[in-house]
């Protein structure tokens, strides 16, 4: 009985885990063609997700609470904010940025892909 009981305690928390590491690491149907989104961590505190735009791929206006950005590649991207001036930004692979909350509209407007480590604070 106590064997038994163990194998299903076993499995179940097995199951478990499984499930929390898929749903860790989901890829979420973006609402922006050439934009890709891979939540890598979610909870009470902190959302950590992996974003890659393709060239010419346009994130329409959205808002984030505070954040910062990692670049995983050299990133080279417009960045539009309501009633200011549009910029680029230019960050080589393994910069960070901070931004505090807002809303805004990214473009990558370089000729290549880039990443980032998007670190959203709750």
């Amino acid at each position: 009985m106590k064997k038994t009981f163990l194998m299903m305690l076993s499995v179940i928390t097995l199951t478990t885990l499984m499930s929390v590491q898929t749903a860790n690491a989901q890829e979420a149907n973006s609402p922006w063609p050439g934009v890709t989104k891979k939540v890598l961590f979610d909870n009470e505190h902190v959302n950590v997700s992996e974003v890659t735009f393709a060239p010419g791929a346009v994130a329409d206006w959205h808002s984030h609470p505070q954040y910062t950005a990692y670049a995983k590649t050299d990133v080279k991207m417009k960045v539009e904010i309501k009633e200011k001036e549009p910029s680029v930004v230019d960050l080589k692979a393994g910069q960070a940025i901070w931004s505090p909350a807002v809303t805004h509209k990214t473009s990558n407007v370089g000729k290549k892909p880039f990443t980032v480590i998007v670190s959203e604070i709750k």
